[in-house]
C-alpha cells in the first residue's frame, strides 16, 4: 500500500504541472524482473536563459522494501549559450540530502544528442559527479522512430566508487509514446552493493 501511495503520488504531481505553461513533462514505468520502477522529467523555462526542472525516481522490489532506491532533485540552470550551461541543484537520494554543481555540455542534431555534466556533489563530504545522456533515433517509417537511450552517472571520492547507474533503453517511439527493453544497473558502498532489474520500459512525452 505505501509503494502504491508513492506512485500515486507522483503521477498526480507530474501531470499536474505537465499542464502549467511552458513546461516539459514525461514519464516512465520500468516492469523488470526484480522491481517496479516509475521516473519523471518537468522541465519549465523561466526565461531564454533560466530554466528549472525536477527528476524524480523511484524504484521498489514487488515483494520488499528493504532495496528501494529513492532519487529526488531540483535543478536551476543559467544558459551560456547554445552548447554549455551551469547548473545548481538540491534533493535526496540514498542515503540523503545532497546539493551538487555542475556544468553541462549539449550537442544536438537531428538524430543524435549527446548531454555530458561534469562538477561536485555535496553529501557527507564533496565529490566528483559526472552523467552522461546519449540519444540517437531514426525514422523506420513514417510514424514510428527507433531509438536508443544510454544514461549513466558516476559519484566517486576519487579513492572509491561512491554511488553509480546505468540505464539503457532499446525501443520503439510512435509519436510521444517509448515502449522498448529497458536495462537499469544500480551500485552502492564502494560497488560492494548492486541491483540489476531487466524489463520492459513505457515512456510518455506530456
Amino acid at each position: 500500500m505505501k509503494r502504491l501511495i508513492i506512485f500515486i503520488f507522483f503521477i498526480v504531481l507530474g501531470t499536474f504541472l505537465s499542464y502549467s505553461q511552458n513546461t516539459k513533462f514525461s514519464s516512465e514505468f520500468t516492469f523488470g524482473n526484480r522491481s517496479i520502477a516509475y521516473q519523471h522529467y518537468v522541465g519549465y523555462d523561466l526565461s531564454k536563459k533560466w530554466s528549472l526542472n525536477n527528476i524524480t525516481l523511484y524504484d521498489t522490489e514487488y515483494n520488499s522494501d528493504s532495496n528501494n532506491i529513492f532519487f529526488i532533485r531540483n535543478m536551476l540552470s543559467y544558459s551560456l549559450n547554445k552548447s554549455f550551461k551551469t547548473n545548481i541543484a538540491f534533493g535526496v537520494k540514498n542515503p540523503g540530502a545532497f546539493t551538487t554543481a555542475t556544468v553541462q555540455y549539449v550537442l544536438s542534431t537531428k538524430q543524435f544528442k549527446l548531454n555530458y555534466n561534469v562538477g561536485t556533489t555535496y553529501q557527507n563530504g564533496f565529490t566528483l559527479e559526472q552523467s552522461l545522456i546519449l540519444n540517437y533515433s531514426k525514422h523506420i517509417n513514417a510514424s514510428n522512430e527507433f531509438f536508443i537511450r544510454l544514461f549513466t552517472v558516476v559519484n566517486t571520492n576519487l579513492k572509491y566508487l561512491n554511488r553509480s547507474i546505468q540505464q539503457l533503453r532499446i525501443g520503439i517511439k510512435k509519436e510521444d509514446l517509448l515502449v522498448g527493453l529497458a536495462i537499469n544497473l544500480d551500485q552502492f558502498k564502494k560497488a560492494k552493493k548492486t541491483l540489476e532489474n531487466f524489463g520492459i520500459a513505457f515512456k510518455y512525452n506530456f
